[in-house]
């Protein structure tokens, strides 16, 4: 038998469906799904992703995992931030996956275990620190560069993931909504030219950014620098 090689595990908090998003089997019909681009991308930097569910114990899901990614997905409800929704707020995610990242962000944050949030996830980190989003860009930001389907340019502010402060990279952006009020101790790392922040870190092991480095040429660097967080002694 050959020798088993041991590789990090980078654990992925998938979205979750009640049959809104999927209607293949009728309303009411769970489902958990990712897009695949996640799972390539960390196999592609020498990890192993292992789609987490909330049937997976906390202690079992630190015991598997060197670091825990939050994925993207649909809108989170602001009434969990103490606000109201306002009419451009498209599909909710259900609150059980809310409820279960808290419980997940609360254990890494004891067990001083590296989190990656991407789009939704920058924004439930921001969230669960205190802080507030802005529901639609087009309708309480105003004017900017186009957030949603589309390829911009970010700035970085901050030394973020292998990237130094001072660079700018083109990235794959599919998002309506973005960070509103800053939680408490989130750290602005790179933003667009219309003050969107785009990438923010908590402390020295949680990292988040609002656009998909699986989709785009920042994936294999940023991916691999996370990786590398995640094993460091």
């Amino acid at each position: 038998m050959a020798t088993t090689v041991s590789l990090p595990i980078i654990g992925i908090i998938p979205s979750m469906d009640d049959g809104t998003v999927i209607s293949a089997g009728g309303p009411g019909v769970q489902r958990v799904y990712i897009r695949r681009d996640y799972l390539h991308a960390f196999a592609q930097v020498g990890a192993v992703p292992l789609i987490l569910s909330p049937e997976m114990s906390i202690e079992h899901v630190l015991e598997l995992c060197n670091g825990i990614v939050i994925s993207g997905g649909d809108d989170i409800d602001p009434r969990l931030y103490n606000e109201q929704p306002i009419k451009e707020i498209r599909n909710i995610e259900p609150v059980e996956r809310f409820e279960w990242e808290k419980r997940i962000i609360e254990a890494c944050d004891e067990h001083k275990m590296p989190i990656l949030g991407i789009c939704y996830g920058l924004q439930r980190l921001n969230i669960h620190y205190g802080g507030s989003l802005v529901q639609d860009i087009d309708t309480e930001f105003g004017e900017n560069v186009g957030h949603d389907r589309v390829e911009h340019e970010v700035f970085f502010e901050k030394n973020f993931l292998g990237i130094e402060a001072g660079a700018s990279r083109m990235v794959a952006s599919r998002h309506h909504q973005a960070i509103g009020r800053l939680g408490r101790g989130v750290d602005v790392c790179a933003t667009t030219k219309d003050g969107i922040v785009e990438a923010a870190k908590v402390g020295d092991w949680h990292f988040g950014m609002q656009w998909h480095p699986e989709s785009d040429l920042t994936g294999v660097h940023m991916y691999r620098a996370f990786v590398e967080r995640c094993i460091m002694e």
